[in-house]
């Protein structure tokens, strides 16, 4: 829970910060009971892989079938950010959307490559303007 502001409201409208990895899947299923009660739930990727380099034609697609599979009615989105990294295009289209609640897999590189690169874990947890509901 981010250190300043108020939440009158949890979980109304989340977020899926989605990658298509393990842990991503992890929070999905994790987190599922709260995405049922919500009224709007996004499925967001951040710079997916193109479909003409083997990546997905609607990014986010299959889990998006798969939450609706549990009574979530999902959308999806994605954005290619070359301008910002992925962590805050995350926080971005959080607001854009007026996201309460962000779901989203937490990954742990070696401490040499978050200090060299950082990371999109590390980038919410410092700078989280909503709860987050993280699963590894």
């Amino acid at each position: 829970v981010p250190f300043a502001g108020r939440f009158n409201s949890v979980g109304r409208h989340a977020m899926v910060a989605w990658n298509a990895s393990r842990e991503a899947a992890r929070a999905v299923n994790d987190a599922l009971p709260i995405l049922q009660r919500a009224d709007k739930v996004i499925v967001f990727s951040a710079n997916p892989p193109s479909a003409a380099s083997g990546g997905p034609d609607l990014p986010g697609a299959e889990i998006a079938l798969h939450l609706s599979r549990h009574g979530v009615n999902a959308e999806t989105s994605s954005t290619v950010s070359h301008d910002i990294d992925v962590g805050n295009a995350m926080l971005s289209r959080a607001a854009d959307f007026g996201a309460d609640l962000i779901v989203m897999g937490g990954y742990g590189h070696s401490r040499q490559r978050e200090f060299l690169l950082g990371g999109v874990t590390r980038t919410l947890l410092q700078h989280m303007t909503v709860p987050v509901f993280m699963s590894h």
